[in-house]
């Protein structure tokens, strides 16, 4: 079945009410050092606040009732990461409330909680002697990289699990950036033999690249970057990892690393 969402989610998350106030809210965001609040009323959740709901400049005493996003869409906490990932992709949202069976809020789960969630879980295989070593790991592993001859070591070990894999890097300004990005991968899949150049097979990575950089857009919208692409083939599925900085002069930014995933 695969990873589930309470095993990767942010238990306890912090809630406010819709009268909490601005100042309030931001100072709690700044102490836990998170970029979104839940909004809870007769323990019922009722929106959510984000940092940049508070970008515009607001009295600092006005409830944030006037500025959260109101119906926020909820996962259940035994869905599979993957429909929580596709959710925050379809939904362009950078993160999810997570409720259990009573419709209670247990936790709440974001891109980065995806991310980290794969490679803790590849790490608990490990642990558990077990020769395995999922899609999504391995794109992390592979973007991640920092030098030709560990890209080459991560495509060799990829290969001994029965994926294929490929590894490419492109920079553009925000325009260009999504078009940059999708025409670098599938190349670079079709050379490596991780696709055949046919039409399904080219928008299965098209597709991935865009689950992956919608995530991507949430986190620094408007902004060009530099990053390293990698596309892994398992078994009906491709991945793609993007890693690296948003920036003007593509190094200005901190470092982002986001993953999609397309059936093939």
């Amino acid at each position: 079945m695969g990873m589930l969402v309470k095993d990767i989610m942010s238990k306890n998350p912090i809630s406010i009410t819709p009268e909490t106030t601005v100042i309030e809210a931001e100072k709690l965001m700044s102490l836990n050092k998170i970029g979104r609040l839940i909004v809870v009323e007769n323990e019922m959740i009722i929106g959510m606040l984000s940092d940049g709901d508070l970008v515009i400049e607001h009295d600092l005493n006005a409830p944030i009732k006037k500025f959260m996003s109101k119906h926020p869409i909820k996962v259940k906490q035994d869905i599979t990461v993957q429909e929580a990932a596709r959710t925050l992709s379809d939904h362009q949202i950078g993160g999810l409330p997570v409720v259990d069976e009573k419709d209670r809020l247990v936790g709440i789960v974001t891109s980065w909680d995806i991310v980290y969630g794969y490679l803790k879980y590849e790490e608990n295989e490990r642990a558990m002697e077990k020769k395995t070593i999922t899609p999504e790991s391995s794109a992390i592993y592979l973007a991640m990289t920092r030098s030709r001859e560990y890209e080459q070591y991560w495509l060799e070990k990829i290969k001994g699990y029965g994926y294929k894999g490929a590894i490419t890097q492109t920079g553009a300004s925000a325009e260009k950036l999504p078009i940059k990005l999708r025409e670098s991968t599938t190349v670079a899949a079709i050379a490596r033999d991780v696709i055949n150049e046919n039409s399904r097979e080219k928008i299965a990575v098209s597709n991935a690249v865009k689950d992956a950089y919608s995530q991507l857009a949430l986190i620094n919208p408007g902004l060009g970057g530099g990053f390293k692409i990698a596309v892994v083939r398992g078994e009906g599925q491709i991945t793609v990892a993007i890693f690296g900085k948003f920036g003007h002069a593509l190094v200005d930014g901190p470092e982002q690393l986001t993953v999609g995933s397309s059936v093939i």
